[in-house]
């Protein structure tokens, strides 16, 4: 009678979506322990977590747009809520690149970021040339 496999090819499969899994889930909210982000929404239906991570992913997007590679939002500096939304700053570090390549040395700055009626308004940088 021939041995069976230790895993058969579905089991294989689903451990390794698993596997992958685990590590998205994980850093699906990275700022989950900051006590200033709640999942309450607003009368537009956003919460201050969900304003935070739209504007973490603004930043971002906004620093690898402007070409530096290493870019990444290492917090959160406040959280305002306003009558028709929210100002969330940060902290962030890019390196790499960047619309100037003068050198590879990481950069820290912040960022400003003002959601009105659960869209972004405005996005501003502070400390990093080409920002």
């Amino acid at each position: 009678m021939p041995r069976r496999p230790a895993l058969s090819f579905r089991s294989a499969l689903i451990a390794g979506a698993v596997a992958m899994a685990v590590p998205a889930l994980a850093q699906a909210d990275r700022f989950a322990a900051d006590p200033r982000l709640d999942n309450k929404a607003d009368s537009y239906g956003v919460s201050s977590r969900q304003a935070a991570h739209k504007c973490v992913a603004a930043a971002e997007d906004a620093a690898k747009t402007a070409r530096f590679t290493g870019v990444e939002v290492i917090g959160i500096k406040t959280v305002e809520r306003k009558s028709d939304g929210y100002e969330i700053e940060g902290w962030i570090r890019v390196s790499g690149g960047g619309p100037e390549w003068r050198d590879n040395a990481p950069a820290r700055g912040s960022f400003e970021c003002e959601i009105s009626r659960g869209k972004i308004v405005d996005l501003d940088f502070d400390e990093i040339s080409g920002l």
